[in-house]
């Protein structure tokens, strides 16, 4: 019997944000879209500039997401990823557009720091598990074997314009990644229009940008009783945060529960965290950082995040028949962990 599950949406995701302004007469500028396989939504708190302003910054905000979504969506055949992706067999080397090539940049730069724990090479395992779907199921031992070979991030060359595969038959996926670029790439937008306090919300995915004194609350969903929460923690600067977990996207098989984020070394679905989420300067790096962490395990990750400054995060993880958590130092005195 299998069981999917499978949660695109914001109200869903592994971090809802309330703001910490206390009750005004005025009232936040909000809006959101259905972008991303996910509802973003864009809070604006810039409270001395008008609305006609604020609404023009969202807008632009919005397209510039709907730009990154254009060129990185691998399901979409017109999308740049799934050109590249399809032609990689009879072709290694494509040309990258301005909108991709810094982000295949950034990618590449996060499996180097994490040797290879993210990697986004892993599009042709990932697309054999076929997660979202009715199709999903555990792929035959064979084909995972076979078309681990092609998993190597190292096997990628990038310089500006260009990008060159060392063997035929790989592909790219950015989803461990790209909703963390696009959030900075809406962030530039809405700060063109002079915004400075604001909030993205790409399905957990977010951009904080804040200069009021008060602080912005982010809370964690508990990872194992839906509509709760695990815990809390204040921000009061401008950064990124991102969490992975595994129950967003999993289906069940033979009582075996299978989620979406993979190992690139094994091809299943890592074992060694619950959830894990960072906390950086920017979307891009938590999001990025938040997919490797995961799959390096509880230890690893929460290791990784003490040693890295301007990095902070929270590890959680199975532990005997309960959930335990690990929360880094700089989070510790502002994180409030529910019952």
């Amino acid at each position: 019997m299998k069981i999917f599950r499978f949660l695109p949406f914001a109200l869903t995701a592994t971090l809802i944000l309330l703001s910490g302004c206390g009750k005004k007469q005025w009232q936040p500028y909000r809006d959101n879209e259905l972008l991303l396989g996910t509802f973003v939504s864009i809070t604006s708190y810039d409270s001395t500039l008008q609305n006609s302003v604020i609404k023009g910054a969202v807008d632009s905000a919005f397209g510039a997401i709907r730009i990154v979504e254009m060129h990185t969506n691998p399901f979409n055949p017109r999308s740049e990823i799934a050109r590249i992706n399809a032609r990689t067999d009879s072709q290694l080397t494509f040309p990258v557009s301005d909108i991709l090539y810094p982000l295949l940049r950034q990618a590449l730069q996060i499996s180097e720091m994490t040797n290879g724990a993210y990697d986004p090479t892993l599009w042709p395992v990932f697309r054999l598990w076929h997660f979202g779907t009715d199709s999903a199921a555990v792929p035959p031992q064979d084909s995972l074997a076979k078309y681990l070979k092609k998993v190597n991030y190292r096997d990628v060359s990038l310089s500006p314009g260009k990008i060159r595969f060392a063997q035929p038959g790989m592909g790219i996926d950015l989803s461990g990644i790209s909703k963390g670029y696009a959030v900075e790439q809406a962030r530039r937008a809405l700060l063109k229009f002079g915004l400075r306090n604001f909030i993205i919300d790409a399905g957990g995915n977010l951009g904080i940008e804040w200069e009021k004194k008060k602080p912005v609350n982010v809370y964690i969903r508990h990872p194992r009783k839906e509509g709760t929460f695990y815990g809390s923690f204040a921000v009061k600067a401008t950064c990124g945060v991102s969490t992975s977990g595994d129950y967003q996207n999993y289906f069940v098989q033979d009582s075996t529960t299978y989620h979406h984020i993979l190992d690139p070394a094994t091809g299943f679905p890592a074992r060694g965290a619950v959830s894990v989420t960072v906390v950086a300067k920017n979307a891009t790096t938590a999001d990025g950082l938040s997919t490797a962490l995961f799959v390096e395990g509880a230890q690893k990750a929460f290791a990784f995040i003490q040693s890295r400054p301007g990095l902070e995060g929270v590890v959680i993880y199975q532990s005997a028949d309960t959930l335990a958590s690990e929360i880094s130092s700089g989070l510790k005195p502002v994180f409030k962990k529910f019952k």
